[in-house]
Formats: C-alpha cells, sequence, structure tokens
C-alpha cells in the first residue's frame, strides 16, 4: 500500500479568491495589459504550492508473528480448490457467475466507470451543429380594381398583378456550427477526472470484495451444512443406543434390579437426544437454503449433493508465505481505501485549482438562404470566434473553505486506512493463531474419539462374552457418539478458522 500512497499526486496550493469574467472594454491594448497584468498576479501566487501529504503512518511490520508454523504455498485466488471437494468447488463457482450479490456489484462497477468516463469527456471540446428548413405560403386578395387587373395582365410582365389573388411561396435555410472549450491549463478538470477514475477503482475493489465475501459465506454454509449431517449421524447412533440400553434398564426394572429414577433418567436422556436430532436437521436444511440464495437458485428446488470428500476431516494446511505487504495488496477493502485516498487527494488539487484562471475558447458559425417564390433572393454567412478568461478576485473566502474542507476529507480518508490497517494487521494474526490452535485441538480430539471408539469395541466383545453387562457395553456406545460430536464441532471450527484466514488475507478474489 506504501507504493500506491507514494505515487499520489502533489497539487498545488495557491491563494484564494472567486471567479468573475473580465469584461472587455476600452482600447485593446488597455485591455490586454490589463488581463495579462492580473493573470500574472495569479501566476505568481500559484508558484506558492504545497504538498498534499499522503503518506501512512504506519510503519509495517516484515512478518507475522503468528505465522511461523504455517503450512505449505496455496493459491489464494481460489482458496477453495484446496479443499479438493467437487461439489464445494462447483458450488462457489455457480455463485461467482449467478449469485445477485455479484451481479449487483457488476452493475455499481459499470455505474462508477460510466461516471469516470463523463469526468474524461469534459477535458475535450464540445461541438454542436443545428439546421434548419423553413417552407412558407401565403395568399391575398389582389386590392386593384378589376379594370386595373385586366389593363396590367395584357402587359409584359404584368401578369401576376392581373389576377384576382395574390400567391406567394418562400424557402429558408439556415445552419449552424459550434464549438467550445475550456482549455484545463491549471488541471482542474485533469483533477476532476482523476477523483472520479479513483472512485471507479475503489468500487471495483468493492467487486472484488464481493467475490471474497461470497465465496466465504457458501464455503462457511457448506461446512455448517456438513457438520450437521456428521451431527446427526452421531445423534442417530447415541438414540439407537439408548433406545437399547431403555428396554434393557426397563427389563431389570421389572426384574426388580434397577430403581424407577434409574430408569426414568435413561428416558430423560432418550428424549432429549431425539428432540436434539429434529434441530439439527432444521439447522442443515437453514444452511442449504442459505447456500442457494448465494448461488441464485431457488431455495425449494435445490438440493445439496452428495459428495466423497470429506472436507471436515481433510482440511488443508495453512498458507505460508505471506506478509504484511502481500495482505495489503491482496485485500480488496484496503485497495479500496488506497483509492478513496488517491480520489481525495484528486478533489484537493482541482479545490486548489478554482484560485487559478480559467480558459475558454468559443467558436460558432452559421449561414443560410432564402428563397421567396423560387428566387435565391438572399443568402449569407457569419461566424465568431471568442477566447475568455475568467479569474477569481473576491468570493469572501469560499474557495479556502471548500479547499479546507476537500484536505479534512483526505485526513479523514488517511486515519481510517490506517485505522483499517492495523485492524487487518490484527485480523490476519489472531486468524494464524486461532486455527493453529483449533488444528492443536483438533489432533487432541481425534485421539480421544479413536480411543472411545476402541473402548466401545472392547465393552461390546466384553458383553459377547459375557465379561460386561449390556448397560455397560450401550454407555460406551453413547461415550463414542458423544466424542464424534465434539470432533466434528472441532474440525467444524478449524474449517471455519481457515475461512477466515484465507479472508483476512484477502484471498477469494480474480480481477477481470
Amino acid at each position: 500500500m506504501q507504493a500506491a500512497l507514494n505515487a499520489l499526486k502533489k497539487q498545488p496550493a495557491p491563494n484564494k479568491i472567486n471567479q468573475i469574467p473580465i469584461y472587455r472594454k476600452g482600447s485593446p491594448m488597455r485591455t490586454i495589459r490589463h488581463t495579462a497584468v492580473m493573470t500574472a498576479v495569479l501566476l505568481l501566487a500559484a508558484c506558492q504550492s504545497t504538498t498534499v501529504q499522503t503518506e501512512s503512518r504506519i510503519t509495517l511490520p516484515a512478518a507475522f508473528s503468528q505465522a511461523q508454523a504455517a503450512g505449505e504455498k496455496q493459491n489464494l485466488a481460489r482458496w477453495w480448490q484446496n479443499w479438493h471437494d467437487p461439489v464445494l468447488n462447483s458450488l462457489i463457482e455457480q455463485g461467482l457467475a449467478n449469485g445477485y450479490d455479484i451481479q449487483i456489484a457488476q452493475s455499481r462497477l459499470a455505474e462508477a466507470r460510466a461516471q469516470a468516463n463523463l469526468a474524461r469527456a469534459d477535458l475535450g471540446p464540445t461541438v454542436g451543429a443545428s439546421g434548419k428548413a423553413t417552407h412558407s405560403r401565403s395568399s391575398v386578395d389582389n386590392p386593384l380594381p378589376e379594370r386595373a387587373r385586366a389593363a396590367l395582365s395584357g402587359l409584359p410582365g404584368g401578369g401576376r398583378l392581373g389576377e384576382e389573388h395574390l400567391n406567394s411561396h418562400g424557402n429558408m435555410f439556415t445552419g449552424a456550427l459550434s464549438a467550445s472549450w475550456e482549455a484545463d491549463i491549471f488541471g482542474r478538470k485533469r483533477s476532476d477526472a482523476d477523483a472520479a477514475k479513483a472512485a471507479a477503482l475503489g468500487v471495483q475493489e468493492q467487486y472484488y470484495g464481493a467475490q471474497m465475501l461470497l465465496a466465504a459465506d457458501i464455503a462457511e454454509h457448506y461446512f455448517q451444512a456438513r457438520a450437521m449431517q456428521a451431527q446427526q449421524r452421531a445423534t442417530a447412533q447415541s438414540i439407537a443406543a439408548l433406545e437399547r440400553l431403555a428396554r434393557y434398564v426397563d427389563g431389570r426394572f421389572r426384574a426388580g434390579h434397577v430403581t424407577a429414577y434409574e430408569k426414568g433418567e435413561v428416558q430423560s436422556r432418550l428424549s432429549a437426544m431425539r428432540g436434539k436430532q429434529s434441530t439439527e436437521r432444521a439447522q442443515e436444511e437453514r444452511h442449504i437454503r442459505a447456500i442457494a440464495v448465494l448461488i441464485g437458485q431457488p431455495p425449494q428446488t435445490f438440493r445439496l449433493a452428495d459428495s466423497t470428500a470429506d472436507v471436515l476431516a481433510h482440511p488443508p494446511a495453512a498458507p505460508q508465505g505471506e506478509t504484511p505487504q502481500s495482505m495489503i495488496e491482496r485485500r480488496p477493502d484496503l485497495r479500496a481505501r488506497a483509492a478513496q485516498i488517491q480520489a481525495r487527494a484528486a478533489q484537493v488539487a482541482s479545490a486548489k485549482a478554482d484560485l487559478l484562471p480559467r480558459f475558454s475558447i468559443n467558436f460558432l458559425g452559421q449561414g443560410g438562404r432564402i428563397e421567396l417564390s423560387g428566387d435565391e433572393s438572399l443568402k449569407g454567412w457569419s461566424n465568431l470566434f471568442s477566447v475568455g478568461i475568467s479569474v477569481p478576485l473576491f468570493t469572501n473566502g469560499r474557495i479556502r473553505a471548500n479547499i479546507a474542507a476537500a484536505d479534512a476529507r483526505l485526513q479523514t480518508a488517511l486515519l481510517e486506512y490506517d485505522r483499517a490497517l492495523l485492524q487487518a494487521l490484527a485480523d490476519t494474526d489472531n486468524a494464524y493463531q486461532f486455527q493453529a490452535a483449533l488444528a492443536r485441538q483438533n489432533a487432541l480430539l481425534q485421539a480421544a474419539q479413536r480411543q472411545t471408539a476402541k473402548q466401545a469395541e472392547d465393552a461390546q466383545k466384553l458383553f459377547r462374552y459375557g465379561n460386561k453387562t449390556l448397560d455397560n457395553a450401550l454407555t460406551a456406545q453413547i461415550t463414542d457418539a458423544q466424542a464424534q460430536e465434539q470432533l466434528t464441532q472441532s474440525r467444524l471450527a478449524r474449517a471455519q478458522a481457515l475461512v477466515g484466514l484465507y479472508k483476512a488475507l484477502g484471498g477469494g478474489w480474480t480481477a477481470q
């Protein structure tokens, strides 16, 4: 980001005053001398320039403090492919192609680019042409007496005067060509165009950010849905074991070997587990419907395909080789804030340019002809060429106030960038540390679950050979199911932490 900030323009800061036109009065020499003096004064004022400060105050660390134990180098732009799950890959690609969040971001980007093109078009001249054609016809009664008309009709050339009605018609054709151009000598319009371009770049980064967030949201809902499926399998195992245990305890209760309290305790655990099973199914469906919305499909008809890949059991290693500098260069939110700084700096330059003269060139050429009763009676051409200058003289501090406001907005953008940068550095190290802690927890819980599975298997064998009662074997199965649930939750948390790390590093988008 430092390189991007250092590339921002340095702009002049001359003295104030409003724009009023200098009209030409008196002799041409006097007007020229007056204009030259005013222009020289303002150009001298323009030489008293200052620098627009656009430097970040943050000293960037060379490395993340929690990234030492990270794994191999990965493709951050398509990080979901690191899970090697075709279903997950397909869902995210569908979302990036058809998701409404992406389409909305694309529309906003198209609008911003059009605004930038509009600002750039204002740098050039404006040329226009117009034309008009008019045809007229009239008829009036001849005021001459009938005898006079009869006498005139017999004379050479007097035929029309001898008619009872005098008819006439005419055609008029006019055309004009106009052109105007404001010479951007002091860069006001260029600064406005730069501000609009930087704003469009900021919206483009928001579009990339929409890609990143959409991919992360789809992945998180997908992991949640798969976790709920695994939870339901563990819950079904617990329910089956509890149902067998309830029948066993009920038989022993009738035989007088256990108390009513022990029987009721088993029934209570069974009812709670059945209630848990019903909510798990609802949670799975909720995440599946969320995926449907994100990829642009009706939730009522969308079905989540089965996958042979166990994304929770086999997560990729954390990405390696990432630095704060690479994170800044990749994160769309920081890139958008850098573009905002560029836009604010250009706006400051534009505000300062209001202190300087403006020069304009105008041209108007027009011509036409008039035909009366078929005879070409009149034709002509005229043109006007003018060069104008407007200079700020007095505005009661308006221009200075506008400059101060623009500079305050620039300083705010710089502070917001620094705050976002510090938060991004903290978020990334937090994500590295959290996923590493969850990886260790996951390994411990996986070892514990393997042990409970072995104990359940051993208890079943001991029961089969008469060395253990059935309740011991069933209790071991329930304990194993609970260990599976804990492991599933740990795996889900680790997958979510990895997604958070990819987001913190700015992964999940490609330039288009």
